[in-house]
């Protein structure tokens, strides 16, 4: 940990707390190319940023708010809607560009880049890792009516293992506590469970075009969003019995506060909005705001935001909205940590800093003080 974060934090400790009440732009870092999708890792305070379309991420520092590039080498097609997961305790980052078959692998600690081959003639199009396991899930999409399939990668030696899955996979989650990976099969309208202790799976029908799935990790409920059938499947983690809940039209985003057991789902446009699902009864509330792709939650302070041009922030207590002007806000990672939230800005190649709302509890900065050393 930097001893300038040190300093903050022990001022925070020891004082009167840091109370931040709505969101504040710190600073704009300008990028290279259009950014597609952000990552962080808190404990090295870390933030990546995969562009497209020359194939490279952008690690940024959070302290400094330097910007590096990473080059992911040269490929046979130009990047188009990438995706990142990290391991923070290996400190490695795994990116996909969503059109070339390979994962790359970057070590976060040099900035080396290994490429994994993925099935030929499908494209990486999403990724996750379970850090518990060290195994990476690379999601293969394949266009038409053909089988896509989800590379296992060893996060030690990067050997791998293909399991098949439904047709045009598009997301992948995982309960890291039970060890079971979920696969969103656009074109099938399923979910693929896989075992991740012996790669078994199991296929559960869900609604019409399932885009994107999220777990409560307090209740093992997986949640998918069904976009053209406007409802939300909900997956009993351990029967694998489902239920479903009707949504605003066309959803297309999820984040879940699994400590308040409230589900957001985010839908486009000007009929759109979000539906909060209380996780305890499945029942509704539908609020006016605006949704593109991203949901994010900080449930240490109960705050939920979304991009849809600019920023929106709901308070998860209140309900209550308020609205930060940002220019094409688009992808967004908090960090719960330090209280932060970048939000890249594709048309303007631009990753904003934006200081987090809400009070820091004590605890947590008492945490981050007497927490070991990180990878820094």
């Amino acid at each position: 940990m930097s001893i300038s974060r040190q300093v903050t934090i022990a001022i925070c400790v020891f004082g009167l707390g840091c109370t931040l009440v709505a969101q504040t732009l710190q600073v704009n870092i300008p990028l290279a190319n259009y950014p597609q999708a952000v990552a962080l890792n808190p404990f090295t305070d870390k933030v990546y940023v995969i562009s497209e379309p020359t194939n490279q991420v952008t690690e940024i520092d959070g302290v400094t708010n330097a910007a590096t590039t990473i080059s992911l080498g040269t490929n046979q097609q130009e990047a188009l809607d990438g995706a990142l997961a990290i391991n923070p305790f290996t400190n490695y980052i795994y990116a996909v560009d969503g059109v070339n078959p390979h994962l790359a692998v970057i070590n976060g600690a040099t900035n080396a880049v290994t490429l994994v081959s993925t099935p030929s003639g499908s494209n990486a199009y999403a990724v996750a890792v379970n850090p518990n396991t060290n195994t990476i899930y690379v999601v293969n999409f394949v266009g038409g009516s053909s089988a896509g399939s989800v590379t296992v990668v060893n996060g030690v030696n990067l050997s791998t293992t293909t399991v098949p899955v439904g047709i045009q996979p598009l997301s992948v989650a995982i309960d890291y506590n039970t060890n079971t990976i979920f696969v969103a099969n656009s074109d099938s309208n399923t979910v693929t469970l896989i075992n991740g202790k012996n790669n078994s799976t199991e296929t559960v029908s869900v609604g019409s075009y399932p885009a994107a799935l999220a777990i409560n990790s307090a209740t093992h409920l997986i949640y998918v969003v069904n976009t053209l059938s406007s409802s939300v499947t909900v997956i009993n983690g351990a029967t694998h019995a489902t239920s479903q809940v009707n949504t605003c039209a066309y959803p297309n985003g999820i984040g879940i506060n699994s400590i308040t057991n409230k589900i957001y789902v985010g839908c486009p446009g000007t009929t759109g909005g979000v539906t909060v699902i209380d996780g305890n009864t499945s029942a509704t509330t539908t609020l006016a705001v605006t949704s593109e792709w991203n949901v994010a939650v900080d449930q240490v302070r109960d705050k939920i935001y979304i991009t849809n041009t600019g920023l929106s922030v709901i308070d998860g207590k209140t309900n209550a909205i308020y609205t930060v002007a940002l220019s094409d806000a688009s992808s967004i990672a908090d960090d719960v940590l330090t209280n932060e939230l970048y939000v890249t800005a594709n048309a303007s190649s631009s990753v904003n800093v934006l200081s987090g709302a809400g009070t820091t509890p004590a605890w947590l900065l008492n945490e981050l003080l007497i927490a070991p050393n990180d990878l820094r």
